[in-house]
């Protein structure tokens, strides 16, 4: 067993994860819980209308947290004084204690400390006329890997449980001092390195759209957390779609950055500090909107977290002008593996959206997304997953399945000579994508978010389409789009494959069990366009879903 918690606790992890799930019980108040009668059939698919009816929270409550509001309206009603920070802030807390006993979405729960912020808010309001930013009193969740001072820092790791940190992460505090309000943290797979959020502290997530679905990952909880609306405004990571597989399964705005544009200094590693693989980790927002996504970037930037992060780039944003314009879609209608039908549906029908309002759309070749991804596998385990095999064994802990099943753990380590060959080809990959972007003379990339919908639990395991931005470092958002409809979207029974691979891929649609999925448009912007993209994706999505 080692010599970690065992040793030092005498606990077995079976103990210490009773513990845990004791102490996350304890922080919802009796008041609400649900009976155990109360619960929905264990057969329900969307588990989202069920807050109106289980009568915890108000009428005034379900209104504060209904899609009436994102986070930019929200953060205007209460400047407004329509709203108290309490009021919306408690409406948060009881619907994602609700949207938590029913799809186990957060860890960390925060919910005292956030009513007591709240007060506090309502103060400062209250004598100075004032909001304290423009965040003031707006609930958000984080995904699990940042420090809060008094909370643990897991990471879905069972040898790190009843450890507190010692501080809050620069960006939790950066926000915080915009006015936020963080009422938990969310969900995560164990190692990181799954597109699912399962482990043995916390265990499994539902996706609260279909349950019978993956919530996808890595920052799965965050997914579950917006589609529930157990926050306004949440925070991920991602390093090969983490943010977008997530927004994409649970049908909501995700925005995965260029590296250098949002500060991860003094977040809380699932790996070996000061590793580099080549593929940078990023920090980005999950959300109901792309004003959303772009507030939260406007509120960091605004903070000028290069003072206190030296990777973070200073006045890439500032001094860069957005232009007003109907940008040049690309279009990746397939790459490596044929997507399902409702993801090629999507596809078909955004570019008959967008050519109708006048955009011009050219096809887009990239690199072999299959090639691509045969390479940031090896960059991924170029310790051979040596940290989680640690902390594994510290606490005798089992591997759950998902992290066997999506091919990670028996790849050996790497030499040095041999992560630099694995570099070189990815720096090959990064000519190969921007030779292509500057042929098609495009402004974005629309594409699938991945070969698939949200697929049955541990089944996503090929992050080929979202990693292929991370290796290049391209900005990209996530916009939700439709929903898998059977009638719409029958099997092909046409269908040939270009592989194994590719077939297998087929093999996992059924029209059923997929019914109501949503279904997600990822778009892409040249690297460090992070601006201008956000500008974009809100002029599409405005063609698209009809947004204001």
């Amino acid at each position: 067993m080692g010599d970690g918690n065992e040793s030092r606790t005498g606990k077995s992890w079976q103990e210490l994860q009773a513990a845990k799930k004791a102490e996350q019980d304890a922080r919802i108040p009796a008041e609400w819980k649900l009976k155990k009668e109360d619960f929905p059939p264990e057969d329900t698919v969307d588990l989202r209308p069920f807050v109106n009816s289980c009568e915890i929270l108000t009428p005034a409550e379900l209104a504060i947290t209904s899609e009436e509001y994102d986070a930019t309206s929200l953060a205007a009603a209460i400047a407004e004084g329509r709203f108290t920070a309490l009021e919306v802030v408690t409406a948060f807390c009881k619907r994602a204690a609700i949207g938590h006993q029913l799809c186990n979405m957060l860890t960390e729960i925060m919910f005292a400390d956030a009513i007591e912020r709240a007060k506090e808010l309502d103060s400062i309001y209250k004598s100075t006329g004032r909001v304290v930013g423009p965040l003031h009193g707006v609930p958000m969740t984080f995904k699990e890997c940042f420090h809060f001072k008094g909370y643990d820092s897991t990471n879905g790791y069972m040898s790190r449980v009843f450890q507190p940190a010692d501080r809050t992460s620069p960006l939790p505090e950066l926000l915080r001092a915009a006015g936020a309000v963080i009422i938990s943290k969310t969900n995560v797979p164990q190692t990181m390195l799954v597109a699912e959020a399962d482990n043995n502290v916390f265990g499994r997530t539902k996706n609260p759209v279909n349950s019978r679905l993956t919530c996808g990952g890595s920052s799965g909880g965050e997914g579950a957390s917006q589609a529930f609306r157990c926050s306004a405004l949440g925070v991920g990571t991602d390093v090969g779609g983490s943010i977008r597989i997530p927004a994409a399964c649970n049908g909501v705005y995700g925005y995965k950055p260029t590296f250098g544009i949002i500060p991860m200094i003094g977040y809380s590693y699932s790996g070996w500090t000061g590793s580099n693989t080549g593929i940078p980790a990023v920090t980005g927002p999950l959300g109901h909107s792309v004003r959303d996504l772009d507030l939260f970037t406007r509120v960091v930037r605004a903070a000028q977290p290069w003072r206190f992060d030296p990777a973070v780039i200073p006045n890439i944003m500032e001094l860069v002008p957005e232009a007003p314009r109907k940008p040049v879609v690309g279009v990746i209608y397939s790459s490596g593996l044929t997507p399902h039908p409702p993801v090629r549906r999507a596809i078909r029908e955004a570019v008959s959206k967008l050519a109708a309002a006048g955009f011009e759309i050219r096809d887009f070749h990239p690199p072999d997304f299959i090639g691509i991804r045969n390479i940031s596998e090896q960059l991924f385990t170029l310790d051979g997953l040596s940290y989680p095999k640690q902390e594994f064994a510290k606490s005798g802990e089992p591997v759950v399945p998902s992290v066997k099943k999506i091919g990670f753990w028996d790849i050996p380590p790497k030499t040095q000579e041999e992560a630099w060959q694995w570099n070189t080809r990815k720096g090959q990959v990064q000519k190969d994508m921007l030779d292509e972007w500057q042929r098609v003379g495009c402004d974005v990339v629309l594409a699938p978010a991945g070969p698939h919908t949200a697929v049955l639990p541990g089944d996503w395991t090929s992050d080929i389409y979202t990693v292929a931005w991370n290796v290049c470092d391209y900005p990209a958002i996530i916009i939700p789009f439709t929903h898998a409809d059977p009638l719409l979207d029958p099997a092909d029974a046409g269908f040939k494959p270009r592989h194994l691979a590719d077939q297998k891929n087929q093999d996992m649609y059924d029209p059923e069990i997929f019914k109501g999925a949503p279904v997600a448009l990822q778009v892409v912007g040249p690297r460090l366009g992070d601006k201008q993209l956000l500008k974009d994706a809100e002029l599409l999505d405005s063609v698209l879903n009809g947004t204001v």
